[in-house]
């Protein structure tokens, strides 16, 4: 094992992130929101923290659900939706961005 920080947020749509964190042997799935005042993003307690064995199990359960739910194996993302061709449209996007105030 190497000594290697790791800070990892990806997006996942709406105000939801998937983070891993060094020195916590987790995956955490939460939902973000902006406080009332400020313009940084901040981590709500709405979510689910799952172990690295737990992920694990999960990952190897995603072709099974898929299998058995062809419809979510077929979803598209938001973003390959007609309504997201054009740079206007796509920037009004809540799942794509959930913490945009201006109005376009």
């Amino acid at each position: 094992m190497n000594n290697e920080t790791v800070n990892y947020r990806q997006h996942i749509g709406g105000g939801h992130y998937v983070s891993v964190t060094t020195g916590f042997q987790c995956v955490d799935f939460r939902k973000f929101f902006v406080p009332y005042g400020q313009t940084e993003i901040k981590a709500s307690r709405k979510g689910v923290a799952l172990r690295l064995s737990e992920w694990a199990e999960m990952r190897k359960l995603v072709e099974t659900v898929n299998n058995a739910y062809p419809a979510l194996g077929t979803a598209l993302p938001c973003y390959l939706a007609d309504d997201h061709q054009n740079q206007l449209a796509a920037l009004q996007c809540r799942e794509c961005y959930p913490f945009v105030t201006e109005n376009f």
